[in-house]
């Protein structure tokens, strides 16, 4: 009798086996196609002590959500930056990669800047000032967590300027991991003191080196910000995340004001330092 009810119950075991392999099959997902769209890449990045004359924007076209080439480099654009206040005009050579290049870019703090990008018959625009960078105190690090629940938190700090709305920008790159973690802040707790950015990472362990960049950034490179870095996953938003929004850049389509255009023009002066974690 006992090798029966063995017999009985592997039969059992392998009508179930057979049961869920034939529920297996491939789901084709339909995701609605927009179209192309423009990515502009345009950081104009000064970090103190520098000329900062070497400058490059990037531009890319959009592709479809399975496409196995989701990077699509635009070649062929004229585009150039003129400063408002002398009609200084930079000119960005076509590298024929989808990146263009400067080495005349003329930084000034405060400055008025204008993009103008021609491609496809279009003339894509956009406006910004460059806005100052603080100067980084120092780097400290602490534990965050508790018991086996742990992460290393790097806190970069700086001064603010006082009796000016400020927001700023840390790019957080550990030296095992190319992309770098960002967190933006303001200084409307802490006007006219020191502020800190932070950041915890799981691949902060002992000997990595982080390469740390804190810039001045304007109030709505600050939410354009804000909104990508919720969106992308890399915020701790807790239970309730927020619900996700249309994330809409700063250039335009002079022609077509309705095309949606991705990406952003911002300047800024950045300080830089790297810290070795312990």
């Amino acid at each position: 009798m006992k090798k029966i009810n063995i017999y009985h119950k592997l039969g059992i075991f392998l009508i179930i086996i057979g049961l869920l392999n034939s529920c297996t099959d491939v789901i084709d997902v339909n995701v609605p196609n927009g179209g192309t769209r423009l990515v502009v890449d345009a950081s104009i990045k000064w970090q103190k002590g520098t000329s900062g004359g070497t400058q490059t924007i990037y531009l890319r076209e959009s592709t479809t959500f399975f496409d196995s080439n989701p990077d699509v480099p635009v070649t062929g654009a004229s585009v150039t930056v003129t400063k408002e206040n002398d009609g200084s005009i930079f000119v960005f050579g076509d590298q024929n990669n989808g990146s263009y290049t400067t080495n005349e870019f003329v930084p000034e703090v405060d400055a008025t800047y204008n993009l103008e990008i021609l491609y496809n018959g279009n003339t894509y625009s956009s406006t910004e000032r460059l806005i100052a960078g603080p100067e980084i105190n120092r780097v400290e690090q602490t534990i965050e967590g508790s018991g086996d629940d742990t992460e290393i938190q790097l806190q970069v700090f700086f001064d603010d300027l006082g009796d000016v709305e400020n927001y700023y920008l840390g790019e957080f790159v550990p030296s095992n991991l190319p992309i770098p973690a960002l967190r933006v802040i303001s200084d409307e707790f802490t006007d006219g003191n020191e502020n800190f950015i932070e950041n915890d990472n799981d691949n902060y362990v002992a000997g990595v080196t982080v390469n740390i960049n804190v810039s001045g950034i304007s109030q709505r490179y600050h939410d354009f910000l804000n909104i990508l870095i919720q969106q992308s996953g890399s915020d701790e938003q807790g239970p309730f995340p927020t619900t996700p929004v249309p994330l809409k850049g700063n250039c335009t389509n002079v022609n077509d004001p309705s095309e949606e255009v991705l990406g952003y023009f911002r300047l800024g002066e950045f300080d830089t330092t790297s810290y070795t974690i312990n």
